[in-house]
């Protein structure tokens, strides 16, 4: 009954956490379709296909009033700044996210709740205790839960920026140094890694949307930094602004720092490669290590065992 109980709640958490993302995914329509007007593209809506999966407005509606009423005491805070930046950084742009946030945090809580109780019925569970702590412990996962999945998409995207910005940053001084400028060169690295870095393109593609709009380069920049949650951008986007400051050459710039990051990334590989026997030593004494013994062992042990007892 325990695993049932388990797997039951493993499932619904799962089936929430589908809905979250789709409902914050589904929610930055709005946003794109800005971005599209601004970039001179058509909007998603009328030139690419429309999705499957369509959240119905009242849905939508709904997640966003118990966001509200869930949250209420900690949207006026500062803690919806930090929530809403930590949105942002996992791609979720809409201005009512952090409402939706908060309404899908207690829809998950309320399903998983819901559920402990149906499984403690089914187990015939007769403490109030056990009861008790069962429901809790549903409502606390369907609660914290969508925080977990918010902090590993946010890590995933910041991966998937480092992975790609030593190729952004070769085509951008390959660019200026044939004569184009920043934005021209933030345009090219846009339009030739958008299939193979879509987060970064994205990033940066937003980022040409707001100088287009009137914000000044360092505005942009500084703002690029604060959406991608990587350290080397931060690093990047500094080094671009002071070289600007102080008219030193970009390009040189640019190539003294992909040096520097070939450099660090070559000293990762090598600490994960350092990291890796200390890493296999669990898996290779607690499993493999017994089987193998099992495998070699066992049979002398059977056949000692025959000699002795068939005297």
């Amino acid at each position: 009954m325990a695993q049932a109980f388990f797997y039951l709640t493993s499932v619904l958490a799962i089936l929430s956490l589908a809905a979250a993302v789709g409902a914050l995914t589904l929610g930055d329509r709005a946003f794109n379709a800005r971005l599209a007007t601004l970039s001179g593209e058509a909007p998603a809506d009328e030139s690419g296909p429309k999705p499957k999966f369509a959240l119905s407005p009242a849905f939508l509606k709904t997640l966003i009033k118990w966001g509200e009423k869930a949250g209420k005491g900690s949207l006026d805070t500062e803690k919806r700044a930090d929530l809403r930046m930590r949105l942002v950084q996992a791609g979720f742009y809409s201005e009512r996210a952090v409402e939706a946030f908060f309404g899908i945090r207690a829809m998950a809580a309320l399903a998983l709740a819901a559920l402990a109780l149906v499984a403690v019925l089914v187990m015939n569970v007769a403490s109030l205790l056990w009861i008790a702590g069962l429901i809790m412990l549903g409502a606390n996962i369907g609660l914290f839960l969508p925080n977990f999945v918010l902090s590993s998409r946010i890590k995933e995207r910041s991966d998937a920026v480092y992975r790609g910005l030593p190729d952004a940053i070769d085509l951008m001084v390959v660019s200026l140094e044939a004569g184009a400028t920043l934005s021209a060169a933030l345009q090219r690295v846009e339009q030739e890694f958008r299939d193979l870095h879509p987060v970064l393109t994205e990033q940066i593609g937003i980022m040409l949307d707001e100088m287009q709009a009137g914000a000044s380069r360092a505005e942009a920049l500084v703002r690029f930094a604060q959406r991608t949650p990587s350290d080397e951008v931060r690093a990047l986007t500094t080094s671009i602004v002071q070289s600007e400051a102080v008219g030193a050459s970009l390009g040189d710039t640019l190539r003294i720092f992909a040096d520097d990051m070939r450099k660090t990334r070559f000293m990762d590989a090598e600490r994960k490669a350092a990291e890796l026997p200390v890493k296999i030593a669990f898996p290779l004494v607690f499993c493999i290590f017994p089987c193998l013994c099992g495998v070699l062992f066992i049979p002398v042990v059977i056949r000692m065992m025959h000699s002795l007892f068939d005297r």
